[in-house]
C-alpha cells in the first residue's frame, strides 16, 4: 500500500523512499509526474486516471506550497470522468491522501512539488565515476 511518509521542497517520500519531483500516487503504486506548477496540470497530464483499475473516485490534487485554483479545463475533464476532486496545498494533500487510502477508498494523489524551481536529477551536473576500483569491493561483498 502506498503511504506518503513526508515531503520536501523538491519532492516526496513515499513508503520512506525519496521520490524527486511531482508524483501521481494510487493505492499501490506511484509515478513521477512532469507538471511542477498548477498551470502545467492539463487533462493530458492526467490521462493515467482513465486506465487505473479500480477507477478512482477521488483525486487529491496537491497544488504545491500554497492552495491554488484548479484550471477550468482540468475541472471539466474530471467532471466528465465523474471523479470528485479535493484541491489542497501539497503538505495537506499528502495527509488527506493517506487518510482516504487507509480507509480503502479508490483515491489518487496528484501532488506538485512545493518548490517548482528545486533542482531535479535531470538538471544536476554529471556525476563523476568513483575513484575506487569496484572489483575488489564486489569480491569482498561476495557479489562476484
Amino acid at each position: 500500500m502506498s503511504k506518503m511518509s513526508g515531503y520536501y521542497a523538491g519532492g516526496f517520500y513515499i513508503n520512506n523512499v525519496q521520490v524527486p519531483g511531482s508524483v501521481l500516487v494510487s493505492h499501490d503504486m506511484y509515478f513521477m509526474w512532469r507538471p511542477r506548477r498548477i498551470s502545467e496540470v492539463t487533462p493530458d497530464s492526467l490521462m493515467l486516471l482513465e486506465v487505473l483499475k479500480p477507477a478512482p473516485e477521488v483525486l487529491v490534487l496537491g497544488t504545491g506550497a500554497t492552495p491554488q485554483k484548479l484550471p477550468p479545463p482540468v475541472r471539466e475533464y474530471l467532471q466528465k470522468l465523474g471523479m470528485r476532486v479535493e484541491v489542497l496545498d501539497s503538505r495537506n494533500a499528502t495527509g488527506y491522501f493517506n487518510v482516504l487510502n487507509d480507509e480503502g477508498r479508490a483515491v489518487v494523489g496528484a501532488l506538485l512539488v512545493a518548490d517548482p524551481e528545486a533542482r531535479m536529477p535531470e538538471n544536476l551536473p554529471e556525476q563523476q565515476e568513483p575513484l575506487w576500483d569496484r572489483a575488489p569491493l564486489m569480491q569482498r561483498s561476495g557479489t562476484i
